[in-house]
Parts: structure tokens; sequence; C-alpha cells
């Protein structure tokens, strides 16, 4: 098992020197070597602990000189129309941008869970959270929007 390990590492290395020095060769200049230094980094990150869609979006995100700052949207109910408009709109509303989106019936029982960048100046958690109770209440539905940073403190004790 650790030879199997330590053998996808290798290829992960050797995959991630490939790339940086593909990119190296595309941009040149001065700085090349450090941004290959870099690009290294995240391409092992990338295929190593993150999951890629979280890698990526955070690079985007760093590159932008931007620290996203997500919330984490449930809903759970009885199945209705409209609950994905309503909930949907407020998170407009504060100028949230959804990041992903995941909805399903069961046995007639709604469940959906959003992932929504609240990084905006005009965002604000505390109002989307507000926003989302009301909501919550108005369509007989559970909405909970909790802050990555309490998932993330939660899944490290």
């Amino acid at each position: 098992m650790d030879s199997q390990r330590d053998s996808q590492r290798d290829m992960q290395a050797r995959l991630a020197a490939q790339i940086a020095e593909a990119v190296r060769k595309r941009i040149g200049g001065a700085d090349a070597a450090a941004i290959g230094g870099v690009i290294e980094q995240e391409v092992a990150a990338v295929l190593g602990e993150r999951p890629i869609d979280q890698a990526l979006m955070e690079a985007a995100h760093e590159r932008a000189g931007e620290v996203p700052e997500r919330v984490v949207v449930t809903a759970a109910g009885a199945n209705r129309s409209g609950i994905v408009a309503r909930v949907t709109a407020v998170i407009s509303e504060v100028d949230g941008d959804i990041l992903d989106i995941s909805q399903t019936v069961v046995a007639g029982y709604f469940t959906m869970i959003i992932v929504v960048d609240i990084s905006s100046e005009g965002a604000s958690f505390s109002l989307l959270r507000e926003r989302l109770r009301e909501v919550g209440i108005e369509l007989g539905i559970h909405v909970v929007a909790l802050h990555e940073d309490i998932l993330s403190s939660m899944h490290t004790v």
C-alpha cells in the first residue's frame, strides 16, 4: 500500500513539474522560475489533498486579489414549487454568488445544498442568514446558513 502511495506521489510530482515547465515556456521572462514554483505547489495541492474544484476556485480568487468568503446553505422540507426560486432570489438580493448547487426530491421531500460566495462588497452573512430564515418560515421549510469557517472548524476537532 505504501509503495502504491509513493508511486502516486511520484507521478503527481512529475505531472506538476511537466505542467509548470510548459507554463514557464509560455510565460518566459525573469520571473518564470518563481511563477513555476507557485504553479508546481498549486498543481501538487490540486492533485494531492484538496478537491480540484475547490483548489481552482481558491487560486482564481487569489489571483483576483480577493479571498473567498463562503457560506453553505441547506434547505429541506416538504416539496413545493418555488423553493429554489425564493432561496436563490435571497442570495441574489444580498449580492451573493452561487458557486455550486445541488437539489433533489425524494419521496416528496425536497433537499438542497448551495455553496455561496459572499466576498462582494454588498454581501452580508448576517443579512443572508436572516433573510433565509424568513423565507424558510414563509415556505414551511428548514433553511440553515453556515459560514465555511464554522464548518471547517467542526471538521478539525
